[in-house]
């Protein structure tokens, strides 16, 4: 057993878990948490509908380790986690709820046939200015009345999170404090008696022991970490390019060593976002 469990907030770790087709008991576990929590009808299904990494995942903007998902009513929703404040949080989320509403339909389509399209937002700092850690919008006129119930954007903040017994007694409380958990005894202490959250937490051990994911993670977060900085202090685009340059070679590093450890062609396109033939590179390079 691992000595330091991976933090489940890193999103590339949020979706091995949340977003894995055998997971998604836990899924509906947690969206019904945050649906309860505003009175909302509960979902008793969801289909995944990007189970996998993207490609380009690892390199591309940062934005890309969402989890999208649909229910049995059709309603579309859309999970991402930001670890840091980059100043465009909401401008953000409209845009990808945009893309999630947008793409119901292909040419020739009706109107009508579009369903309601649902973001959440999972923050590790405050975006809303007021005491309240879930925050839900929605269209409304300027009398109150809701115009239409398809845009709906939810905004769960972990610092503004503070809970008593009876708090931590609701699911989605305690789906934020194991997010947010800081030891192995306090995600244990959630999970106890808990069969989905044991669930969760088996996955996390599972992974947390896992060399290769364990790799990933750690060039994950310096990905992260880099593109934060240089969102904050590049001046100009060909400064960014090269950021983002510089963090696929540390995607090509991460190659390397999977490739000395033995991991096929397949799997390392799949943990890294490298091409086929950029792999195949790789390999020839070390024989």
């Amino acid at each position: 057993m691992a000595e330091v469990l991976l933090s489940p907030l890193v999103d590339f770790l949020f979706k091995r878990i949340f977003g894995d087709e055998k997971n998604t008991d836990l899924l509906i576990n947690f969206l019904n948490g945050v649906f309860e929590d505003t009175g909302e009808p509960l979902v008793e299904s969801v289909e995944i509908l990007n189970p996998f990494l993207d490609k380009d995942a690892m390199t591309d903007k940062m934005s890309v380790l969402d989890i999208r998902a649909r229910t049995e009513t059709h309603t579309l929703v859309n999970i991402e986690v930001q670890i840091r404040n980059l100043g465009d949080m909401r401008e953000r989320s409209l845009y990808y709820w945009a893309k999630l509403y947008e793409r119901q339909l292909d040419e020739g389509d009706e109107y009508r046939q579009l369903r309601k399209a649902i973001a959440i937002n999972i923050l590790n700092f405050v975006e809303i200015e007021n005491g309240h850690y879930h925050n839900v919008f929605r269209l409304r006129g300027d009398d109150g009345r809701l115009l239409t119930d398809h845009l709906e954007i939810h905004f769960l903040e972990l610092p503004k999170l503070r809970h008593s017994a009876a708090d931590a007694e609701r699911r989605l409380v305690r789906w934020l404090l194991f997010l947010s958990a800081r030891t192995r005894d306090q995600m244990e202490q959630l999970a106890k008696g808990d069969r989905v959250m044991e669930k969760a937490m088996t996955a996390l051990e599972f992974l947390s022991q896992d060399e290769q994911t364990r790799m990933l993670y750690e060039a994950r977060q310096k990905a992260l970490h880099d593109y934060a900085s240089a969102m904050h202090n590049a001046e100009d685009k060909g400064r960014r390019e090269g950021m983002q340059e510089g963090m696929r070679e540390g995607m090509r590093e991460v190659a390397i060593k999977l490739v000395r450890k033995g991991a096929s062609v397949s799997e390392v396109e799949e943990l890294t976002g490298l091409s086929g033939p950029e792999v195949e590179e790789i390999r020839r390079s070390l024989d």
